[in-house]
Parts: structure tokens; C-alpha cells; sequence
């Protein structure tokens, strides 16, 4: 069940961004009075199909659900056109309508992009306080002074509202290689401006778990039980859901993430633990985790969940309608400008080609984000289309970019290309689509099969 839920996520996503981004060409086409022969979502054979309007449209569901297209009267120059109807083609557009009818695709999917931004403003995404639960030594974190505990309120002058957005600036600033100014309130209350900087970065460094492991930071998560797991280490300690920890081998616990490691670190060993119980009584005891295997390294376990976090470290927020369609548009920009910067570090070597993923890894986040309900499920898909937006896009044949290329060409000098050369370009641009895609799929399969 969970994987034709996965299946039906992904169908309903590509449906939505298929589906808008052909809604592009076609409207602007339209405007245009261009005469349209078939819409289709998705590529192959058709599934379904109707012929409406007085041009007879052809409108169609086909089987391979990895795009679509809009074929318009007269579309390539090899197209036999009767003289009353070049009036209704695409190659009786001029230069600049041709250009502005391959860049409405793009368009379309930014600004839905926009919307459901503004959708997932509205009805607000639970997040996790940005609260500092872990701070590793050696990363940027500790380089620029953050301590457990502190209260992250802004980066560069702008709020932080909660963990994620927290991640997303600093992922930024990291692409871009700049330094950032965090607004820091610490456990005492006193507030701080500390400097962090991403200009020396090592090569392929931006990669997932970049915060976690580079930067070397993790929410602040209560070290209290959730739930134990009957006849394990933790059980036969005495341990029950709702417990404190407090101190491991003698050192206090103030994260989950702390005592994690400190498990982890011990398979097989004994170790001291002291707890506070649900009735507030201090405990104590020795217990050996279990002996598991991680990446063919020994870890510790000792059969142990985390607690649903409080209600103070949970942030909600909502916005009214019109300052949601301000968040969804600023937002839409911001990925924007990300989601190139990054591509450009991939080209430069600094951030890792295993961001880029396929078909396999947007099935799974969209099942995932869709169970999660409309706030993540819409935030899912405006950076989803952003990114078809960017895609498209590029200056490859094949692609809207390469189109807009072709087109700008034949309005700076007043003719179009050679058939011949656009035929060899789109040669070229579905080579290049071919090993893409092939990547991804790499990218993906690596991600399944890693333990």
C-alpha cells in the first residue's frame, strides 16, 4: 500500500507541474492566436483523449508520465500549410511572440511555484524551534562561537523562524561563499552577533547533511524517552517512556543528540546512566548497549525513541492572504537564486552532484510531504517547480532555453536557424537529457540502497 501511495503522489505532482507548465505555452500561444492541434500530459501513446473547441484540440493523457507537450499549427518549418492558415501558425509569429510563448512554460511554473508558497503560508508548516541542541568542534558552528542551548533569531537582519529556515540560509550563504551575521540570544538571555563565514570550503562539501556535518549544527532535542523497545538494554536498565536522562558515565546530557552519541560510542561497553522519572526521582544504573552495525562499523544501540518534542520548541506560522502571496513570491526568488547558484557550484566543483536527484527520490519525498499534509505537501511542490522552472530554462536544444536561444537568435538577425542545425542541436540536447537523467536515476538507486 505504501508504495502505490508513493506511486499516486508522484502521478498527482508531475500531473500538477506537467500540467501548469504546458498551461504556459498554451495560453500565451493562444494569445497569440495560435491554432493548437494537442495538449498532452505526458509522452507515448494516449490514455485517454478528447478533441474540443472549434479548433478541434486534441487533449490527451499519455502513458509515459515524465512530461508533455503542446504541438501547435505550423510549429516546425517543415509543416505544409495551406495559405489560409499561416495566418493561425507558429511560424507566422514574429521573433519576440515566438520568444515570449517558449518562456510562458517556465513562467507558468515559477508562478505556481508562487502560489504554493503562498498556500503553504497560509496554512503553516510545525517546525522546530531554531534552538542550538549540538554544536560539533571542529565545525563552522563552533568556529563562529555558537553554544547548546543559544536561540538563533536572525541571520544577515531577517528572522529566523524555525529550524528549517535556519538551514535554508545558511545553505545559501554556503553556496554563495559568503559570511553571515547570526543575532544570538543565549541561555541567560544575553544577546550576541557572531560571524560565520563559507569562504574556504573543501570540494564537494555541499552535499546532504551539509549543516550536520560541515557546519556542525543540530536542533535542540530533550534527552527524554519516548519509547523502549520490550527486552532490550534500555528495558533491563529500568528505563520507560517519559524518563530524563541526565548524565552519561558522569558527564551531563543536555541533548538527545548527546546521549545518542555516547551510546553509540559504547557497543558493548558499560556504561553509567542516570535518569530523572516521571514522578521527578533521580535513578541510576549500568547497562551494556547492543553491538550493531552501521556502514560495516560497530555501533551502540540501546533500543530507545525520542519523545515528541514540547509544545515550546514546536513553531507555527500562519500568514493572511496577502502577506502570503508576498512569502510565496520572496520565496520563489530566493530558491530561484539558490537553485543557480548551486548549479554553478556543482559546475565549480564545491558543491557535490549527489543533490541532484530523479524520479525515484521525488516519488518518495512527494509521498512522504503528501502524508504529512497540504503545508509540506504544497512547499514541496513550489521548490519542485522552481526547479522544473530552472531546468527548462537552460540554454540546452531540446529545452525551453534551448528554444528561447534559437529564437532570440532569429530576432537579432531576422531569420530562422537552419532546420538542419536545430535538428543537430536537439541531437546534441537529447544526449545530454539521456546521461542527465541516467544520473539522477544513479543518484537515486545509490540513495535506496545505501544502508
Amino acid at each position: 500500500m505504501q508504495v502505490l501511495f508513493t506511486l499516486l503522489a508522484f502521478l498527482l505532482t508531475t500531473g500538477i507541474l506537467v500540467l501548469f507548465h504546458e498551461l504556459g505555452h498554451f495560453w500565451m500561444a493562444r494569445l497569440f492566436h495560435v491554432r493548437i492541434l494537442r495538449f498532452s500530459i505526458g509522452f507515448g501513446p494516449f490514455l485517454w483523449s478528447r478533441r474540443l473547441g472549434s479548433d478541434q484540440t486534441e487533449y490527451g493523457i499519455a502513458a509515459i508520465p515524465l512530461g508533455g507537450y503542446v504541438k501547435m499549427l505550423g510549429e516546425t518549418p517543415e509543416d505544409l500549410l495551406e495559405p489560409a492558415d499561416r495566418f493561425r501558425s507558429f511560424t507566422g509569429l514574429h521573433p519576440a511572440q515566438k520568444f515570449l510563448v517558449a518562456a510562458a512554460g517556465p513562467l507558468a511554473n515559477l508562478v505556481l511555484a508562487v502560489v504554493a508558497y503562498a498556500v503553504t503560508a497560509m496554512a503553516g508548516i510545525p517546525g522546530i524551534a531554531p534552538v542550538v541542541g549540538q554544536v560539533e568542534p571542529r565545525g563552522v558552528a563552533a568556529g563562529a562561537g555558537l553554544q547548546p542551548g543559544d536561540r538563533i533569531l536572525a541571520v544577515d537582519g531577517s528572522t529566523v523562524s524555525d529550524w528549517q529556515d535556519l538551514r535554508m540560509r545558511l545553505l545559501a550563504a554556503a553556496v554563495g561563499g559568503t559570511v553571515v551575521i547570526l543575532e544570538v540570544r543565549t541561555p541567560g538571555g544575553t544577546r550576541q552577533r557572531l560571524q560565520m563565514g563559507f569562504g574556504h570550503l573543501p570540494p564537494d562539501s555541499i552535499s546532504s547533511g551539509f549543516i550536520s556535518r560541515v557546519v556542525g549544527l543540530g536542533p535542540y532535542l530533550p534527552p527524554v524517552i519516548g519509547s523502549v523497545v520490550p527486552h532490550s538494554p534500555a528495558a533491563r536498565l529500568g528505563l520507560r517512556p517519559g524518563d530524563r536522562i541526565l548524565a552519561v558515565n558522569g558527564q551531563l546530557v543536555p541533548s538527545w543528540q548527546f546521549f545518542a552519541r555516547a551510546v553509540e560510542a559504547n557497543p558493548m561497553k558499560e556504561i553509567r546512566v542516570r535518569w530523572q522519572d516521571m514522578r521527578g526521582q533521580v535513578q541510576h544504573g549500568s547497562v551494556q548497549p547492543g553491538l550493531y552495525l552501521f556502514h560495516g562499523q560497530p555501533i551502540g544501540r540501546m533500543g530507545v525513541t525520542l519523545a515528541p518534542l514540547p509544545a515550546s520548541l514546536i513553531v507555527l506560522h500562519r500568514r493572511p492572504p496577502i502577506q502570503a502571496l508576498g512569502y510565496g513570491f520572496g520565496e520563489t526568488v530566493r530558491i530561484s537564486r539558490l537553485t543557480l547558484e548551486m548549479l554553478w557550484q556543482m559546475v565549480q566543483g564545491v558543491a557535490s552532484t549527489s543533490n541532484i536527484s530523479g524520479p525515484i527520490s521525488i516519488a518518495q519525498m512527494a509521498g512522504e510531504s503528501l502524508e504529512l499534509g497540504v503545508g509540506p505537501y504544497f512547499s514541496f511542490l513550489a521548490l519542485i517547480s522552481v526547479s522544473l522552472a530552472i531546468l527548462n530554462l537552460l540554454p540546452v536544444p531540446i529545452l525551453d532555453g534551448g528554444h528561447l536561444v534559437f529564437h532570440g537568435i532569429e530576432w537579432i538577425t531576422g531569420r530562422p536557424v537552419s532546420p538542419a542545425v536545430v535538428q543537430k542541436a536537439q541531437m546534441i540536447g537529447i544526449v545530454l537529457l539521456v546521461v542527465l537523467l541516467l544520473f539522477a536515476f544513479y543518484n537515486d538507486l545509490s540513495r535506496l540502497l545505501k544502508p
